[in-house]
């Protein structure tokens, strides 16, 4: 396949949710050079009002209808990828996946062989990678300003009493999203990876809870092998069952680096003598969720344009094999919650 030519980008959109209306369009109505061709969506209507209210020329209901683009970006549940996917890599469209990529390693070597084959690059929607927090911890670490990590303690989550969505949320279904860490539990672990360079992991102990099948929460224990060749413990919960501490914190030989999860909110430096700091971003830097997703977008689109070859870290192959090395170490010390009405 041809490399992507940036002047002039024909793009798609495979699905028609809220994720692509509150957070996608607004960014790529920010590129001058894509054109959003069509959207396509299983329900027609809420397709064709996406495209009534972002200007887009056609919609449909089946991919099959849809006439043939540069890039697609696929939001649509991660249960129902692989027939999209396979349609996608055949007609050799690049594409921009929300995350998570895939509900299992087995999913997401299959996609990534298929679109090798084709010629097609693959990215992930995963917008905490262009925080200005990721990376000015990233970069804190990497300095050994205090030393070396010594521990890794990270949380997401509060207790959802209700979603406001409809019965037919997908997020309801385990089938349709695979639960909480698939969901959120995805942003905080690729954000640990990058963050703090992990190259491998061994999970030692992992409890799930949820109702009706569907995971709500999930306590994991373990080591991280970070690039430097340093093996330390770590400690992840995420959680929509109750309030838990909503962040990342590095333990370091001098002190501790502490990253909150919005990308607005500062990193804070914390050494063994003085008080938590809160470090200032550079002036430009992605410091709201509209400037990350357009950063998101720039950096993929610019990788279509120079290559068609892409790795496991662009399309966060050890995440996905970390969430599901989870659900297989919890089997067995899984609960069911009780209902609260």
């Amino acid at each position: 396949m041809p490399l992507l030519n940036l002047d002039a980008v024909r793009l798609g959109l495979i699905g028609a949710g809220s994720v692509v209306e509150t957070y996608h369009l607004p960014a790529l109505r920010g590129l001058s050079s894509v054109k959003i061709s069509w959207a396509c969506d299983h329900d027609l209507a809420r397709a064709q009002s996406l495209a009534r209210t972002f200007k887009i020329g056609r919609s449909f209901a089946a991919l099959e209808e849809c006439p043939d683009v540069d890039v697609v970006l696929v939001a649509i549940p991660v249960g129902s990828r692989r027939p999209v996917l396979d349609i996608v890599t055949a007609r050799r469209w690049h594409a921009l996946c929300e995350k998570p990529f895939a509900p299992t390693t087995l999913d997401h070597q299959w996609i990534i062989e298929r679109a090798r084959q084709q010629g097609v690059r693959l990215g992930i929607g995963l917008q905490r990678r262009h925080y200005a927090s990721t990376a000015l911890a990233q970069q804190l670490i990497a300095s050994r300003l205090l030393g070396s990590i010594r521990q890794i303690i990270a949380g997401e989550g509060m207790l959802l009493r209700r979603t406001g969505r409809g019965g037919d949320w997908y997020q309801g279904s385990a089938q349709a999203s695979g639960g909480t860490l698939f969901e959120t539990g995805s942003h905080l672990v690729d954000q640990i990876f990058t963050v703090c360079q992990v190259c491998d992991y061994r999970i030692e102990h992992c409890r799930q809870d949820g109702w009706n099948d569907l995971e709500l929460e999930t306590h994991a224990t373990g080591s991280l092998l970070l690039t430097s060749g340093d093996r330390v413990p770590f400690a992840l919960v995420v959680s929509h069952m109750r309030d838990v501490y909503n962040g990342i914190v590095v333990r370091m030989d001098q002190g501790e680096i502490r990253i909150r999860l919005g990308p607005e909110q500062p990193v804070e430096l914390c050494t063994d003598k003085s008080p938590a700091m809160a470090l200032a971003f550079p002036i430009g830097a992605v410091v709201n969720m509209p400037s990350a997703m357009l950063a998101e977008w720039k950096t993929f689109l610019a990788q279509c344009a120079e290559s068609a070859d892409f790795s496991n870290w662009d399309t966060a192959f050890l995440t996905t094999r970390f969430i599901e090395d989870c659900f297989q170490s919890a089997a067995g010390r899984r609960s069911q919650a009780v209902e609260v009405g």
